[in-house]
């Protein structure tokens, strides 16, 4: 099954730095990036110290900067946290929310997962919700399960109806081994995303709700990935290291 996507969607091209980079790379990245009239919403996310960098380099262009992560906490004795409303005052659109990297080296879940998406709505900020499955759990034929647990609770008494969120469909597989699952496999399982959207809320949520691919993307499979019906972008991580390999990824981005 596909869905048909709506005209007009702008899709999003995500680039999640992790822990690499400087301001050497945010100079060549700018450099790359900031003339040229993509068709796509371009988004990076540096490291933490490096956010007021980009943002200052970024002020006259169309390019967005995102957090990497988001404090489940609104403010208090929380040392080594960032809150939503200061990434918000400080110029972010876009944060990360629940990376498979930060599930599974800092224990996060779907429950803190819940507590930051709703900081980041009530602050202003555009989260970014990362669900996946593991190898085991895919060999195991339980995408579907594990998908469908990770939305229910992480976005429980979430409400969509006057606020938006992006969700980005990362198999833990994918992630960083150089393995990425095929333009036809992501299609179906994006397409199933946003039929649980649809359940969870309406049609006209579930199709406004912008579904990433993630998962060693590359300028390889970049084109494939974004020309199926139901993948309206992409969050690149390794990839977008290098600033002529990201540029190419940002341009096969068309408006449908």
């Amino acid at each position: 099954m596909k869905s048909k996507k709506f005209h007009n969607k702008r899709p999003i091209i995500m680039a999640n730095w992790k822990l690499n980079g400087g301001v050497d790379l945010i100079c060549s990245s700018v450099a790359s990036l900031i003339n040229q009239p993509f068709a796509a919403e371009i988004v990076i996310c540096p490291p933490y110290l490096y956010l007021r960098d980009m943002l200052n380099f970024l002020q006259h262009s169309q390019i967005n900067v995102g957090s990497q992560n988001v404090s489940k906490f609104k403010s208090g004795a929380y040392t080594g946290e960032t809150s939503a409303q200061m990434l918000k005052e400080a110029g972010c659109q876009y944060c990360l929310v629940g990376h498979s990297e930060r599930r599974e080296t800092f224990g996060e879940n779907n429950a803190s997962c819940q507590l930051k998406i709703e900081r980041a709505l009530q602050s202003g900020l555009t989260p970014v919700l990362c669900i996946g499955e593991s190898q085991k759990e895919y060999e195991c034929d339980l995408t579907e399960q594990v998908l469908t647990r990770q939305l229910t609770e992480s976005l429980e008494n979430i409400d969509l109806s006057q606020q938006s969120i992006c969700i980005a469909y990362e198999p833990v597989w994918a992630i960083g081994t150089g393995k990425s699952a095929n333009a036809q496999v992501a299609q179906k399982v994006h397409y199933f995303i946003r039929q649980q959207l649809k359940a969870m809320y309406s049609e006209q949520t579930a199709q406004n709700t912008r579904i990433m691919y993630g998962g060693s993307v590359n300028k390889n499979n970049a084109e494939t990935m974004l020309e199926q019906p139901d993948i309206d972008g992409l969050l690149v991580g390794g990839a977008s290291l290098d600033p002529a390999h990201f540029s190419e990824i940002c341009n096969y981005a068309k408006v449908v």
